[in-house]
């Protein structure tokens, strides 16, 4: 079985795993607007592998051949340690900086906001995005430029790893707190910890309003010191009551999903009022 049949194996299985459970406990079906949700990450799913993904793929192989025509498989011989580790730390940093440039810039925000138009935290936000965003992040062309380099095993252990932080931080079980309250005598250790490494308490602070929020921050997907470093973490140490963002019910689906090509005006807050309900 090759690397790339085993990372499929495993985005499929843990992600069904975490959906199927939060299904079977009624977090999907009790959502504010579950249909909405479903369609907009089944919608992003399918579109990432045959239409954003070729694309990226394509310009990105092609940029590499124009730019670099004699590296194909150079990198190949190098050992596996060093070059997953460095593609791994790599890839975080890049995320930091473009997931915090999506949330101070403008038209970045409004390909990345309906990621964040989520009004509830579950495993299926996680493919809830613009189809377009996926052209914006760093881990679909790195992918393509480790591939060409040679180390396509290096960099899919990395996506693994940063797939699977993802899966543990968007579901709706809140498994640190649950942990905290169970093994209290590891108070030094969680210290460590939360501040290392991207926990639900403070990426979902990130998709949260209000009390224990904290949108504007919390940016790393699986190393959390990139917040710490740069100034922009957060950590409650609480469960959020709000997630989404105050204009969620008044967003119209077709931009959410298809910004730029798609423009539309925020929906009258009575016409809002009564979609939601």
């Amino acid at each position: 079985m090759s690397s790339t049949e085993i990372m499929g194996i495993f985005i499929i299985s843990s992600f069904s795993l975490a959906y199927l459970a939060e299904l079977a406990a009624g977090r999907i079906t009790n959502a504010k607007r579950p249909l909405r949700d479903a369609l907009f990450s089944l919608s992003a799913m399918l579109s990432q592998p045959i239409l954003t993904g070729v694309v990226v793929a394509f310009v990105a192989s092609n940029l590499m051949v124009l730019a670099l025509p004699t590296y194909a498989n150079r990198f190949a011989e190098l050992p596996f340690l060093p070059c997953f580790l460095g593609l791994f730390f790599i890839n975080e940093m890049l995320h930091y900086w473009v997931h915090r440039a999506a949330h101070e810039y403008r038209w970045l925000w409004k390909l990345h906001r309906t990621h964040h138009s989520g009004m509830d935290m579950n495993a299926g936000l996680m493919f809830r995005y613009n189809l377009f965003w996926p052209l914006i992040v760093p881990q679909t062309w790195m992918g393509s430029v480790a591939m060409y380099l040679g180390q396509t095993d290096a960099f899919l252990l990395a996506a693994m790893i940063t797939y699977g932080v993802n899966v543990l931080t968007h579901v709706s079980f809140r498994w640190d707190l649950w942990l905290r309250k169970k093994i209290p005598g590891l108070k030094p250790l969680w210290w460590l910890i939360e501040r290392s490494i991207t926990l639900p308490d403070t990426h979902q602070a990130h998709h949260a309003y209000g009390k224990g929020a904290h949108p504007n921050g919390n940016y790393a997907v699986t190393l959390f010191i990139f917040d710490v470093l740069f100034g922009t973490a957060k950590i409650p140490r609480q469960r959020q009551q709000n997630f989404g963002l105050p204009i969620s019910p008044r967003l119209h689906w077709a931009e959410e999903l298809l910004w730029p090509i798609i423009k539309k005006p925020l929906l009258p807050k009575a016409a809002a009022q009564t979609s939601k309900k």
